[in-house]
């Protein structure tokens, strides 16, 4: 509780700050994480390291090192988020093909968004939200500190997002829906439940990847989209929503999940620095998984 008191002062101090001054900050927080505390160094090493053999010693040092950088940015944005407004998120976030949403929601279909956590994926939530005509959901983890958990999700939660909690998102998804919906699944981190996740190669190691996107979308004929979030300048993105079907009930089973792997895939390897590297992706092995 204490903690909570003393923290949450700081970070409202800076949320206040001008966006533009927080990313320079970011630089500093690079620097402290990388070069200072070595957070998560070994983790975010070897996993570049595996995911590109290929590439020279020079070449994972340099991924490495930018990856700070991108990772301070997020942290960064987070802090935003206390008070970014709806007029900021659209300036900074612009979508570059909303037709494909546009007729989507003409057409009264569901739709899941497929998301990653490669570039700004707390803004590019938020201008999920600013674009959207459905009703909306997003499967979000739960933070341990129950008071930062509150804290956290009714940030997220301001510009309209109805937040789920991953422990309550079974019975959630399974609900009859009544009306057209839009729902935010991040589908790149390694899953909890290794019986119903989807195994396949990814950035050159087994990986196992969850399904409750692909599952849902089965489930309630919804149209499938990753966005493709760049960035154009700093602090400033572009979103190109790339289709992933909008048929998903005349695809065999495991192929959106498929599909949403290998364009993330191909997302890192024309940008491998700005991905969240110090996660624990590969802590599950398939060969133990079915020992």
């Amino acid at each position: 509780m204490i903690l909570y008191y003393l923290i949450v002062p700081i970070l409202f101090f800076f949320a206040y700050w001008p966006t533009n001054w927080l990313y320079k900050f970011a630089y500093v927080i690079a620097f402290i994480l990388r070069d200072v505390v070595h957070y998560r160094s070994k983790v975010a090493y070897r996993n570049i390291k595996n995911s590109f053999p290929e590439k020279s010693e020079e070449e994972i040092k340099k991924i490495y090192h930018n990856s700070y950088r991108y990772l301070a940015d997020r942290v960064v944005e987070n802090i935003k988020c206390f008070t970014i407004t709806m007029n900021e998120v659209e300036e900074r976030v612009q979508i570059s093909n909303p037709e494909l949403l546009t007729d989507c929601y003409k057409r009264g279909q569901h739709l899941v968004i497929m998301a990653s956590h490669i570039s700004t994926w707390e803004f590019g939530g938020y201008r999920a939200i600013t674009a959207s005509e459905h009703d909306n959901f997003a499967v979000v983890a739960v933070v341990n500190n129950p008071r930062f958990n509150a804290l956290i999700q009714r940030t997220r939660a301001k510009m309209g997002m109805h937040l789920v909690m991953m422990d309550k998102a079974k019975d959630f998804l399974i609900q009859p829906l009544t009306k057209p919906t839009s729902g935010i699944f991040i589908s790149d981190q390694s899953p909890s439940n290794m019986k119903t996740c989807y195994w396949t190669s990814f950035l050159n190691q087994e990986t196992a990847f969850f399904t409750g996107a692909e599952r849902y979308a089965r489930n309630n004929n919804a149209m499938v989209v990753y966005p493709k979030i760049t960035e154009r300048s700093h602090g400033y993105f572009t979103a190109e929503i790339i289709e992933i079907t909008r048929d998903p009930g005349n695809l065999p089973y495991g192929a959106i999940t498929e599909k949403f792997a290998r364009i993330i895939e191909q997302q890192l390897r024309e940008n491998p620095s700005d991905w969240l590297w110090t996660h624990k992706r590969w802590k599950h092995k398939r060969s133990n998984i079915q020992a």
